[in-house]
């Protein structure tokens, strides 16, 4: 018999054998994320290394400053109209039709929108080499709306190893063979402006090749209603989420030279980068299909939402501790021994993408119950302390830019605390079970913590920044392991056991990946025959 995840457990009313295929192709889902999430995180380390020694603070600066803009308008061109696709219980070719047509005339308008308004944003922002830049960008918004209905397709019938071959496709080529291409042809700005444009036309192309789907535009409005209200709710929150994850550094282009804002910028991307967006949408892409399917059965969702919660905060916030304390190796081995201010930021912005990634979780479950009105307080919320912790971040400019990163890392801690409020309201979830789901990660992330701490003492003054990053990497996953071996609380263990199981990743009884898997969880106190 198959022990089924409990976040997993009833993703639809359907008979039995149903429910055991929709388990193990999510649970293949999350599998295939999770590789592609890896790839990505690999091919960025060295696009970013590489990057960031061809060019020079200042492009990075006025990239960050058109992306103000570009990502703000992203919102808008996406329209919240891939999750309609997948969060629909019922969709009908005419919703299917409705939804790329309303891509292709949505993403044409942003792109006019930017095109039209490129001079007066530049002097917005003082910077008189911004429009052919903005212009530049514009043109991928056709190719992001074109591509919402495809992605949500593809979502939607959790074909996510197609998903993750594209996005590792896209990214490679556009990134790293075009982007790094052009830089080293002396392109400055524009190979980062290339890149990220080929990258979404890709990706655009690929999935579209994959899955055909009908672009016929309906000649009745109720189809583009269906879709759209969703979307267009859904994107408010995410609009909120955009302003307060970039009105910081909105802030310092307004304090700073544009040499000090490619560093700052440079020090989100390293933090954000790896932990907000790939390990986010690695989670999201395929929980959100899962959970849409059990919005109704509150018991399941309830199980589910503890179940995520406990296993990403248990794999973040260690992550982020061990990313603080290793700052400067980190920022040396990446990024090079000339972006001496990304250090100081380092640890705030750990601090922040933590928070973040985790409070996912929460705005996942709203999502897929469709409870976008409390999540857009939740997040009107935010918005609200982190405007006035920057108003008095402004009045202590003079101690550093650091204080602007402490600013976006205590915000996103209130947000967090913001979304736990908002599930433990929605789900009837007790304190005591919310405080639960964390002790495994607070114990983890002190022990990431003290042993990458004890390896960057004993070996900093003696060893090269490559080996002694190296060694706080080791050392930090080995205490992880330790944790959570050792934790106090041993749901955590059973549900990577039940996890692995269910993903086939747990090998034949008596193996050497079980054998390690025993070494570190311990016995399994739930049936596992699934590997067997």
């Amino acid at each position: 018999m198959t022990s089924d995840p409990p976040a997993l457990q009833g993703v639809e009313e359907a008979p039995s054998g149903t429910q055991e295929n929709l388990t193990a192709r999510t649970a293949s889902g999350l599998s295939w994320s999770y590789l592609s999430t890896a790839v990505l995180l690999a091919a960025n380390l060295i696009y970013t290394a590489t990057i960031s020694r061809l060019l020079e603070p200042a492009a990075f600066g006025l990239l960050a400053m058109a992306n103000l803009v570009i990502l703000f308008t992203q919102y808008f061109a996406r329209m919240g109209i891939a999750s309609a696709v997948v969060q629909k219980p019922e969709l009908s070719k005419e919703d299917i039709r409705a939804a790329s047509t309303a891509g292709l005339v949505i993403g044409l308008g942003c792109m006019a929108v930017v095109w039209t308004l490129a001079w007066p944003l530049a002097a917005l922002f003082r910077n008189p080499d911004l429009p052919p830049i903005l212009r530049a960008l514009s043109v991928s918004f056709v190719f992001m709306g074109w591509s919402m209905t495809g992605l949500g397709l593809l979502r939607r019938e959790l074909r996510f190893k197609a998903l993750s071959l594209i996005a590792v496709g896209a990214y490679v080529s556009g990134y790293v063979v075009i982007g790094v291409g052009l830089a080293l042809l002396g392109a400055g700005v524009w190979s980062l402006v290339a890149a990220s444009v080929s990258s979404t036309a890709i990706q655009a192309v690929s999935q579209y090749a994959v899955l055909r789907h009908p672009m016929r535009p309906p000649l009745r409005w109720q189809p583009y209603r269906a879709v759209v209200s969703y979307g267009a709710r859904l994107q408010g929150a995410a609009l909120m989420d955009y302003v307060g994850g970039n009105l910081d550094t909105f802030t310092v282009t307004r304090l700073a030279s544009t040499a000090v804002v490619g560093q700052y910028s440079r020090a989100y991307y390293l933090v954000f980068q790896p932990l907000g967006n790939y390990l986010t949408q690695a989670l999201t892409n395929v929980l959100f299909s899962a959970l849409s399917r059990i919005q109704q059965d509150l018991a399941r969702l309830r199980r589910a939402y503890l179940t995520v919660m406990m296993l990403a905060a248990v794999a973040v916030f260690p992550m982020s501790a061990g990313m603080a304390v290793a700052a400067t190796q980190l920022t040396l081995v990446v990024l090079g021994p000339q972006w001496d201010l990304v250090v100081g930021l380092v640890p705030w912005f750990a601090l922040a993408a933590a928070c973040h990634v985790v409070s996912q979780m929460s705005q996942l479950m709203a999502e897929a119950r469709a409870e976008l009105n409390r999540s857009m307080a939740v997040q009107a919320s935010y918005l609200l302390v982190l405007g006035i912790l920057l108003i008095v971040a402004v009045r202590f400019r003079t101690h550093g830019v650091w204080v602007i990163a402490a600013a976006v890392a205590v915000s996103e801690l209130a947000r967090y605390v913001g979304y736990l409020a908002l599930a433990r309201r929605v789900l009837g979830l007790s304190l005591a079970e919310i405080a639960g789901a964390h002790v495994p990660a607070a114990f983890a992330s002190a022990g990431v913590a003290l042993a990458v701490g004890a390896t960057a003492y004993m070996l900093a003054d003696s060893a090269p920044a490559l080996v002694v990053l190296g060694a706080e990497i080791a050392a930090g996953a080995a205490a992880l392991g330790v944790c959570i071996r050792c934790c106090p609380t041993p749901a955590v263990r059973t549900e990577l056991w039940s996890r692995l199981g269910a993903a086939g990743l747990i090998g034949t009884a008596g193996g050497v990946r079980e054998r390690v898997l025993r070494l570190v969880l311990g016995t399994p106190h739930v049936p596992v025959g699934v590997h067997r």
